[in-house]
């Protein structure tokens, strides 16, 4: 397992702990090439990875991906694990799936779905958080409690957003209280975080780059995000950057297609030859060579 202490010495640290999100283990393994300290695992895109829209894979489809991921890292894994896939029972066994697939950390959510904009009450997300946190097997494995409060998809976000806000601020000392490590505000503004971050008990997660509304570049705000070391004055521990490379990779991936399609070729530079090199030794392929050297086939 990816040492789940490393990411409690950050959560109880002064800086923040960024992290880069993949779908795979490739990425995974260029992210920690980089020099990232953690590498996220974002649900959203491994089902893209899989051709299907966020929330189509199951409990077991997510956690093969966590294991294959941890196995090719040796820095900690934090998975999204999306409501627990279910009930009571679901919840207590996502945990243990995600323990034994390698992840150091994961993520429950307070939506049972997004598709009506309800979130679950918060008797019943505390409920699921004291599920999760009694069945670790090693009571060092973090559990971060997510809210939606403030989410796009949130019924009454958009005619009353400052309620919204200070649902997600009620429900975060909820789910201190209910024992989380940690606490994911979902869409939370520089000005929530200056107003409720340091009154929040436990650490803070957030998402850098998070779209406010798909689609609609018009509700991208000129305001720039802090930083991550801004953040570190608000209580934030941990800053992830969940699918912001899947949605610019699509595009340039789109963009090169579309081009070779046109042009009926392939526009050969000699920096491609390099670029291949530098990925197959990314993914070991040295390593592989001086098996076979000294084993054989």
């Amino acid at each position: 397992m990816n040492e789940p202490l490393k990411l409690r010495d950050w959560l109880v640290g002064t800086k923040v702990l960024q992290v880069a999100g993949v779908g795979d283990a490739g990425q995974a393994r260029l992210v920690q090439e980089t020099g990232f300290p953690a590498v996220y695992i974002s649900g959203a895109y491994v089902n893209h990875t899989r051709g299907y829209p966020d929330g189509v894979l199951t409990l077991s489809e997510i956690a093969s991906r966590v294991r294959e991921v941890a196995e090719r890292v040796t820095i900690p894994v934090i998975a999204d694990a999306d409501e627990g896939f279910g009930g009571t029972l679901k919840i207590v066994r996502t945990v243990h799936e995600f323990e034994r697939a390698g992840a150091a950390a994961i993520h429950l959510e307070d939506f049972a779905t997004k598709k009506h904009g309800i979130p679950m009450s918060i008797d019943k997300m505390t409920n699921n958080l004291h599920a999760a946190l009694d069945s670790r097997a090693d009571s060092r494995f973090v559990i971060i409690a997510r809210t939606d409060a403030m989410a796009p998809w949130r019924n009454g976000v958009r005619t009353d957003r400052s309620a919204c806000e200070e649902e997600a601020f009620e429900r975060a000392l909820a789910y201190c209280e209910a024992g989380a490590d940690a606490v994911m505000p979902m869409y939370a503004s520089n000005d929530w975080l200056a107003r409720y971050g340091k009154r929040v008990p436990r650490p803070l997660v957030v998402l850098g780059g998070a779209p406010k509304n798909w689609g609609d570049s018009k509700s991208v705000s000129s305001v720039p995000e802090f930083s991550a070391d801004e953040l570190a004055n608000y209580n934030v521990r941990i800053l992830i950057y969940a699918t912001n490379m899947l949605s610019r990779s699509f595009a340039f991936m789109r963009q090169q297609y579309a081009g070779w399609l046109s042009e009926g070729r392939f526009d050969v530079r000699p920096q491609d030859e390099l670029d291949r090199a530098a990925a197959n030794a990314l993914v070991g392929l040295a390593e592989k060579e001086e098996l076979l050297r000294k084993y054989g086939e």
